[in-house]
């Protein structure tokens, strides 16, 4: 049996798995984020000792049966369970396995904790400039678990659209050459809840993709410029007579024109229009960025990645079976 923990900022999720199959998770709203706000990490050790606790008793597993309890996402970071360092781009899988961080928690477990590190694109050593920098911790071992899964074994972008949306370079060994992060989920909420906009998009999301909408988007901020292409939300709302789905994908196209742009310039994703693209997870923001890169680069080969929820247990296993740490 291995355990599998995938702790976030706000969420934390606590896998069984048999061989490659999930028999059991436990989930729970607490993350990182509440070792900023309390001052320590006990909220967060309770949490995972109990889920571990639970899984366990509720499948009937003893001590020895677990093969290892593996760890990977921000649970790394200061405000996590132990810091592991990141490391420097390029990350083959066998740097992943060999910088593997391996620690007793009593009040979690015997069993050791073994953390994936994450990864950065730059030394940050005396660094004197940001250009070309970014930083993960999570969506490494999500991006692995896809170079898994569909047998990568040709330089590609994965991209995990999200609340912060990830680009990743990988290579035709799976190395991460590196990443970049936008802000699109995060934007979305805030302008479609807390602006002026909010009445026009009527508080919600777009259900479904208005696809010229989502065009027509992307288009006005290449014509007008961020701020007058969202004040146009309004316009077409007032006096254009569009539908909420047609607005709020207008809004998308606004917002993803910057991830665009972003995956183009970034000079750590190496870019090209025959670049295949590899995109997890689902939802709008991932039809749109599908539909986006479609569009603008028609000869591009886009993949989809729909079965989302295990990808980290996924990936975490992928270095720990590489590393020898489970079979």
């Amino acid at each position: 049996m291995i355990i599998t923990i995938d702790a976030g900022t706000t969420n934390t999720r606590v896998s069984l798995f048999e061989g490659k199959k999930r028999i059991g998770i436990v989930k729970a709203e607490v993350g990182v984020r509440n070792t900023s706000i309390d001052g320590n990490n006990t909220l967060l050790l309770s949490t995972i000792s109990q889920a571990i606790s639970q899984l366990t008793l509720e499948h009937n597993v003893a001590n020895e049966d677990i093969e290892a309890i593996l760890a990977a996402g921000m649970i790394t970071s200061n405000l996590g369970l132990v810091e592991v360092p990141h490391l420097v781009a390029p990350v083959s899988l066998q740097d992943f396995s060999n910088n593997i961080f391996s620690k007793v928690f009593p009040e979690i477990s015997e069993t050791p904790i073994h953390f994936v590190p994450g990864l950065k694109n730059l030394d940050t050593n005396n660094i004197k400039s940001v250009e070309g920098l970014d930083i993960m911790r999570g969506e490494e071992v999500e991006a692995l678990a896809i170079a898994e899964l569909f047998d990568i074994n040709h330089d590609a972008i994965i991209a995990l659209p999200g609340s912060h949306s990830k680009f990743i370079s990988i290579s035709a060994s799976q190395a991460i050459n590196g990443c970049c992060t936008t802000l699109a989920g995060e934007l979305n909420s805030i302008i479609t809840h807390h602006t002026i906009l909010t009445s026009s998009l009527q508080d919600k999301f777009a259900n479904e993709l208005c696809k010229l909408s989502l065009l027509a988007g992307y288009d006005a901020v290449e014509k007008y410029g961020l701020g007058h292409a969202l004040f146009t939300i309004r316009l077409k709302e007032q006096f254009g007579g569009e539908s909420h789905q047609q607005l709020a994908s207008y809004l998308v196209g606004i917002i993803l024109h910057s991830d665009i742009k972003a995956l183009k310039s970034a000079p750590q994703l190496k870019f090209t229009p025959d670049t295949p693209i590899y995109i997890g997870g689902k939802g709008v923001l991932c039809e749109a960025t599908g539909e986006l890169i479609r569009s603008l680069y028609p000869d591009v080969k886009i993949t989809r990645c729909n079965e989302v929820e295990d990808l980290s247990a996924i990936g975490a296993m992928y270095v720990a079976r590489h590393s020898g740490l489970i079979h």
